[in-house]
């Protein structure tokens, strides 16, 4: 491993004082030294690398508290559309799709766009409504194609081409769940457009925790596990290239996916490193002795901190208690109009005193938990059965979490601080659904939204993530500092929901890696800890606000090791 001496740079050390120096030495893959760039020549190796950054910056590697990185890669191994303006631009996709398949083979794809631009069409396509099935059919009379939903919207739509609805029986009267649609034309035969209001999907995407439902298509081929391994490693890859050298997979990671990380580690592929929550699925709220099972199995090899190493871990169970919000189903105090129209609380998945027995089976088996609870009630179910757990085996160190959290009160704050509890959401939320919070909530609760001043004031340790949409890191610590709707335009809680620039970065790195019990790991520029950094173009504490998405990750290095570099190391340099 050589070793390497950064100099000539502004390094951001996010260290206790939010020191700026010049220069970093790294040895052994670990940070030896940093300082002035005459301090760390002094204490250089012999025969280190000298690279001049030439003014660039250095942060610690980011750290995504909630990414969802294989899906992510899965979406970017797949057939996508961009921002189509036309149907043409839909089927020239599909039409060189079908001819790199044999006959018969299925074409699925990725939503004709995602999150805020989905919400702009099919009014963004020239003809101003969605291809239908005879569209589809020209570009590939000989393939079943199915068009994914986009997850997160209400409606969701589907678009499959006469092939698939023939090979899945569909027509005009065929049953469909809760929530499901399936539009027809003028003669009252299927278009091949089907919408779906629900969350999770009942109409299948090929990302594993959503094949249970699988309506209307069960025959959709599942993933393989190359498939998933391919669909890390791609994530994997383009994480890397965005500057992201830590990710904790906090909502729960299916069994599918667990073992395509091991893969990868096992292989020596691993470049990022994963901290991953074990999922508790949602039935098994309904099946105490399934519960029970899985809290048992997962006690021997997730208990405590995590089992594993400083590059792949496992630890403790994740749970969802109440629904999306981008959807209208997040449960809220007071009634509001969901995604069907008509006003409700959300959704709740499990009684709470269900979910407070089960948190308390878990915490006997020195399990960790997580919950992803969006809503004001929610939240508030949540933590009164994490103190009522807490009443008879103490919290206490144990980083128990709340994720997305998007609607906290005071109360919950002091709760979370009195527990030691640690809390993920994102700003991006903001951007994809701020106007459907705002329409569904009103202005003031959505200004209120992922308030991160607020956290940070109450001394709760709460830490930014992107839940993969979209994934840069960079536009994710901007969103934080802008809260822009990205649909309608302006900004939400601004100026009393304002953060620092510094305090933005500290939740992407050094907040994000407490998560995972690594802050003495990495997350800051600091002797002892692996040289997991980001070498940016520009210094994003100093350019204009705006610019900060646009800076370019210009080098990634993950304990010393090069693992993206667009010119910084030039020759022996890892490719990108």
């Amino acid at each position: 491993m050589t070793d390497i001496v950064l100099f000539n740079g502004i390094v951001h050390t996010v260290d206790a004082a939010d020191s700026v120096r010049e220069a970093v030495a790294i040895s052994g893959g670990r940070i030896v030294a940093v300082g002035s760039n005459e301090e760390v020549h002094a204490q250089a190796a012999p025969g280190a690398r000298m690279v001049d950054l030439a003014g660039r910056t250095v942060v610690p590697g980011f750290v995504d508290a909630h990414p969802h990185l294989d899906a992510v890669g899965l979406r970017l191994s797949k057939p996508s559309f961009g921002l189509p303006k036309s149907i043409e631009d839909v089927l020239a996709v599909v039409r060189r799709e079908a001819a790199a398949r044999q006959p018969g083979e299925w074409i699925v794809c990725n939503p004709i766009a995602s999150e805020p631009d989905v919400f702009a069409y099919p009014a963004a396509l020239a003809e101003g409504h969605w291809p239908n099935r005879h569209d589809l059919d020209r570009a590939a009379p000989d393939n079943p194609v199915y068009i994914e939903p986009e997850a997160l919207t209400a409606p969701g739509v589907a678009i499959v081409n006469s092939r698939a609805l023939k090979i899945a029986g569909i027509t005009a009267d065929t049953e469909v769940p809760d929530g499901v649609r399936i539009l027809v034309d003028a003669d009252g035969q299927p278009t091949g457009v089907i919408e779906d209001d629900n969350f999770p999907k009942r109409l299948p995407d090929q990302y594993g925790t959503m094949r249970p439902n699988c309506a209307l298509f069960p025959m959709i081929p599942p993933l393989t596990h190359d498939d998933m391994v391919d669909a890390v490693r791609t994530g994997m890859r383009a994480f890397n290239q965005r500057g992201v050298t830590a990710i904790y997979e906090g909502h729960g990671i299916p069994k599918p996916q667990q073992r395509a990380y091991l893969d990868l580690y096992y292989r020596g592929e691993l470049s990022i490193r994963t901290y991953f929550v074990v999922s508790f699925p949602v039935p098994l709220y309904r099946d105490q002795a399934g519960g029970r099972a899985l809290i048992a199995e997962t006690s021997l090899y997730a208990g405590g901190n995590g089992f594993g190493d400083d590059l792949l871990k496992l630890g403790g169970l994740g749970f969802s208690f109440d629904s999306a919000t981008a959807i209208g189903a997040s449960l809220m105090r007071e009634p509001y109009v969901g995604a069907r129209g008509v006003p409700w609380h959300g959704v709740q998945h499990v009684d709470e005193t269900v979910f407070e027995q089960i948190a308390l089976d878990a915490a006997r088996a020195g399990l960790r938990v997580q919950v992803q609870c969006s809503g004001g009630l929610a939240i508030d179910k949540v933590l009164a059965a994490f103190e009522a757990v807490d009443r008879q085996v103490p919290l206490a160190g144990k980083r128990w979490a709340i994720e997305h959290c998007q609607f906290p009160s005071p109360e919950n704050m002091a709760v979370c601080r009195k527990l030691g509890l640690v809390a993920t959401s994102t700003a991006n939320f903001l951007w994809n659904y701020g106007d459907i919070y705002r329409r569904s909530l009103g202005q003031q609760l959505s200004d209120d939204a992922v308030p991160y001043r607020d956290w940070i004031d109450a001394g709760v340790m709460i830490a930014q993530s992107t839940d993969g949409r979209p994934s840069d890191p960079l536009f994710a610590i901007w969103q934080m500092l802008a809260r822009q709707d990205g649909i309608a335009g302006g900004s939400f809680g601004l100026p009393r929901q304002k953060i620092t620039r510094q305090e933005a970065l500290r939740l992407y790195t050094y907040n994000a890696a407490y998560c995972a019990f690594w802050e003495n790991e990495v997350g800051s520029i600091e002797p002892g800890k692996y040289a997991d950094l980001a070498i940016l173009s520009d210094d994003i504490m100093t350019i204009p606000e705006d610019a900060i998405p646009d800076v370019a990750v210009e080098a990634t290095l993950l304990g010393g090791e090069i693992i993206h570099d667009a010119g910084v190391f030039g020759e022996g340099g890892a490719a990108s």
